[in-house]
Formats: structure tokens, sequence, C-alpha cells
């Protein structure tokens, strides 16, 4: 009867993690510096300490596992996305936890004595532990340098990451950004744009080599004026995961970026730990080579190059009083510099160059050439 009762109970489990997956249409653990691959936990697996420390219903984190080996993590916790397309400022952010493909309780049997003080201690937790997390809180401030015919941008942007201990296969983050334009009057773009979103992420593992991640960000991109049905739009991911080898994934989707210049883009490409000191995270559209020069027992040092693709789609009004959607384009390859403590807490510094940049209308065919530009980013996580 017992065995009856497990193998319905983790029927059970599996049926709840596939139907919320399904529903929320999908953001992967914050690498956050770490060393190896991420480890993913158990969807329903509770922090060690859980049963430990009463907790209040919603509750600020701040560990970091990078420095902290005996850390038992929190799940498939992953910041999300911006820039108009759905993947974060690290690639690294998009996979799950190394110890979620084990799974541990399915292959080891346990006497009747071990299951009933299993059965007690996870409903003692489930009382305990907080069934809400703000997780962390991501700021950056970008800014393009404006130039003779050019356009300078400078962009303000927060994040945040909403997750469940109780259900870790399914998380939340909202986003808010605000861009102030300065730029020739020939281009007819109001002083300011702004953009927000509030992005669903789902992950699920199959079997013990793959796990797929799904991803919706319902979006508003206006100047503030034109707030009709053009400045609504809805970027999303579907990505699948292969765990090649304890230090090699390899990554393959579709990333939907909907914007008016490029609607969609194929995903593919690899993430490779080789060492401690190395991470090469080569997919679009952010490749990434990072290399940790420095650390000790309260921080770690890292210095990368990357590549992104950016820009945006914004429904505008002109200065002629007509409704409009412009859609800025450029590419960036940029060095970087981040910080980062046990406490959790980081900074970075990038900086970097801008080419290919364009400016183009709905209502007017052909594209408006930008000239090249500087960029410096300046980012804190807390």
């Amino acid at each position: 009867m017992q065995l009856v009762c497990l193998e319905r109970r983790s029927l059970w489990r599996w049926y709840a993690v596939f139907a919320q997956s399904l529903a929320s249409l999908l953001i992967g653990s914050s690498l956050h510096g770490q060393d190896f691959l991420p480890q993913w936990h158990d969807p329903f697996l509770r922090p060690a300490n859980s049963a430990i420390e009463p907790r209040s219903p919603v509750r600020f984190v701040w560990e970091d596992e990078e420095f902290d080996e005996s850390f038992d993590p929190n799940p498939i916790r992953r910041t999300a996305y911006q820039n108009q397309y759905p993947l974060s400022k690290d690639s690294e952010d998009l996979l799950p936890r190394e110890d979620h493909w084990h799974r541990l309780e399915e292959d080891s049997p346990k006497s009747p004595r071990e299951e009933s003080d299993s059965e007690t201690n996870d409903q003692f937790a489930d009382d305990e532990a907080p069934w809400i997390e703000w997780k962390k809180t991501i700021g950056t401030a970008t800014w393009i340098a404006p130039n003779s015919g050019g356009m300078g941008v400078t962009s303000l942007e927060a994040r945040g990451s909403i997750e469940f201990p109780s259900f870790q296969a399914l998380w939340f983050v909202p986003r808010f950004a605000a861009h102030a334009l300065n730029g020739p009057t020939i281009a007819d773009l109001p002083g300011q744009l702004c953009d927000a979103s509030f992005e669903v992420v789902g992950m699920l593992p199959i079997g013990e080599h793959w796990f797929v991640q799904a991803a919706v960000a319902p979006s508003f991109y206006t100047d503030g004026d034109n707030t009709g049905a053009e400045a609504f739009r809805t970027p999303g991911r579907a990505l699948a995961f292969w765990k090649y080898s304890d230090t090699l994934t390899f990554i393959g989707g579709v990333l939907y970026l909907d914007r008016d210049d490029v609607k969609a883009i194929p995903s593919a490409g690899l993430l490779w730990n080789p060492n401690d000191d190395w991470k090469f995270e080569l997919c679009a559209p952010r490749p990434r080579i990072a290399w940790r020069f420095s650390h000790d027992d309260e921080s770690a040092r890292w210095g990368y190059i990357v590549g992104e693709f950016g820009g945006g789609t914004w429904a505008i009004r002109r200065a002629s009083g007509l409704n409009d959607v412009a859609t800025l384009s450029d590419y960036r390859l940029m060095a970087g510099y981040e910080r980062k403590w046990t406490s959790g807490r980081s900074w970075l510094v990038e900086a970097g160059y801008v080419f290919s940049r364009t400016l183009e209308y709905s209502s007017t065919p052909g594209e408006i050439n930008l000239p090249s530009s500087a960029l410096v980013r300046l980012g804190i996580t807390f």
C-alpha cells in the first residue's frame, strides 16, 4: 500500500510540474559567478534548513553559492531578460543547476520508517518555508555617446526575480527601463522612450540529460504618448538543453523577439566550463567569454568580452502628431569587468563599440543609418 501511495505521489508531482510548465509557456539558474555549470534541484526539493529556521511568507534572499560548497542551493532561480528580447545579460542565467540532473529520491529505496520520517519532515518544511521569495534586484545604466550626425542614448533599467520555494520550476521577472534620446531633429524621435515587461519562465527536466525551458514576456513599449495596440508586444523563447558532460552543455531553440525588423531568430550554441576559471557562453544573441583572474574567500574578479544585438521597437508619436512605430537596431562588442562577493552582491562595468546602427519607421520605407559610437555600462546586483 505504501509503495502504491509513493508511486501515485510521484506521478502527481511530475504531472503538476508538467501542467504548470505548459500553463506558463515557460529567464535558469543564475550561475552568478559559479565555477561549474549550475546545479538544479527537483522542483519539489526543500532547502535543508527550511525545517529548522522559521521563515516569513515572503523573504528576500542574498545567498551566493559561488564561494560556499556546503550551500544547499535554492532552485532554478533565474533572472530574466532585457533589451527587448528574452535573453538575460549573461547567457549563464539560462542554465539549471547541476544537481537537478540527478533524481536521488527516485533511485534510492527507503525503509518504511525513513519514508514516514521524510513525510513528516516535508510536512514541517511546508509549514515553515516561505511560499514566495524576491530573489535579487539588478540595476543597469547604459550610455551610448552622441556624435556628429548621430544619436546618443542613456538607458536606466531595473529588474528582479520572484520565485516559489515550493515549486521551483516556475518564476517571474518584472522589468522596467527608461531611455533618454539625444540626437538630430531629422530623426523626428521623441526625447524619451520606456518599456516594461512581466516575464513568466518555466523549466522542465526530461530524462537525465535533457531539459526544456520556455518563457513569455507580455511587454509594453511606448514613448508615453502613443499607447495603442502597437505598444503591446510579447517576446518569448523556447530552448532545449542537452548536457553532454559535467562541463559542456549544448543549446538549441528559437527566440521570438516580436520586433518590427526581426521577428524571431534561431538560438544554437554551447556552454563550456573547462575549469574553474573559464566560461565560454557561445550562443546568440549575447555570446560571452569570461576569465576569473583573481579570487579569495570573500570575492571573485572576472574579465570578459561579450557581443550583443541591441535596440528595440517602440510605439511613438511623431512631431506632426502622427502615431507611428520606430525601431532602433545595432550591434555591440564590449569588454567587461565584474566583481562578486559572497553576500550575493556584485557590480560590473562594460565599455565597447556600437556599430551597424539603424533607425526605421513603419510608416516610411527604408532605413536611416546612424554613425557608430562608443558605449559604457554600469551594473549592480543586490
